[in-house]
Parts: structure tokens; sequence; C-alpha cells
């Protein structure tokens, strides 16, 4: 099996762009594109929440997030550039608020970063469903588990700090 994705891939290397675009779908490239302007979006966010976080797991929380957040887009940069997808704009690498709002505490941040997370779990799931490329599907399939993975955390994490909503218990007589 490794040997027959070895020269797989010695021979997607000699392949041009417009070679490389016969073996995938349009939703193969939708996803790749859709998947990419999010992880922009979420990268841009976490940026700008991280300056008013003042709980320090938290930060290294929203630290860890940007790491993994830039692996994907790095990731998916590389796919669409090896099959000429035009890539989408993208937000500043920096973001800096210029003043502070008391609003936005820990919890707020938390809250609207696991609702981020819990919102793109299907997005993960549609593109795996949809795309016909092994090699496509699997990069979906790994991004799908590591953010399975990193909502596991996140949600015991908010649950230490009392930042999740928890439902009132259930009682019965």
């Amino acid at each position: 099996m490794k040997l027959l994705k070895y020269m797989k891939k010695i021979t997607e290397q000699t392949l041009s762009n417009g070679d490389r675009q016969k073996v995938i779908c349009v939703s193969d490239v939708f996803h790749l594109w859709n998947h990419l302007v999010q992880r922009y979006n979420v990268l841009h966010l976490t940026n700008f929440l991280e300056a008013f976080a003042s709980d320090a797991d938290l930060k290294l929380i929203l630290t860890l997030g940007k790491k993994t957040l830039g692996e994907h887009v790095s990731k998916l940069e590389q796919e669409m550039l090896a099959y000429g997808i035009p890539l989408p704009y993208r937000h500043p690498k920096q973001t800096k608020p210029t003043y502070n709002v008391a609003a936005i505490t820990d919890r707020y941040i938390y809250r609207r970063i696991l609702r981020g997370m819990q919102s793109f779990l299907p997005t993960h799931v549609a593109a795996y469903i949809h795309s016909i490329s092994p090699d496509i599907r699997e990069l979906f399939l790994t991004f799908l588990i590591q953010e399975l993975e990193l909502y596991d955390k996140f949600i015991e994490f908010g649950k230490f700090k009392s930042y999740i909503i928890t439902p009132p218990s259930y009682k019965s007589n």
C-alpha cells in the first residue's frame, strides 16, 4: 500500500497544474477554497480576541489553536497551489485592537471560540463526504480528527474554568 502511494506521489510530481486539475472535481476545489477562507477568518478572529484575554491558560490555548490553524492554512495553501487554484484574500497576519473593551471577557472569548469550533465540525464532514479525491479526503479527515480532539480538550478546559454554559441537572423523583 505504501509503495503505491509512493509511486503515485512520484507520478503526481511530473504533472502540470492542468493535468492535476483533471483528477479533482469542482466540489473538491470548493471545499479546499472554503476551508482556507474559514481558516483565514478564524485565525483573524483568534488574533483579535487573544489581545483581550487575561487568563494565562486561555492565552496558552489560543496560542496552541493558532499554531494548529497555521498548519492547516499551510497545508491548504500548498494543496491549492499544487492544483493551480487561486488563493482567497487573507487578512493581515497581525491584528492589534486600539482600545480595550470591558465586555470582551475570558468567558466571552471561550464561548465564541467554542461556538466557532462547533459550527466548523459539519464543514469538515461535508468536505469529506463530497470529495472524490482520496488525497483530499485524507486531508479533510485529518482536519476533522484534529478538530474533534481539540474540541474535546476545549470542552474540558471550559468546565474546569467554569466558562461553559452548564444546563440544569435533571433530577428524577
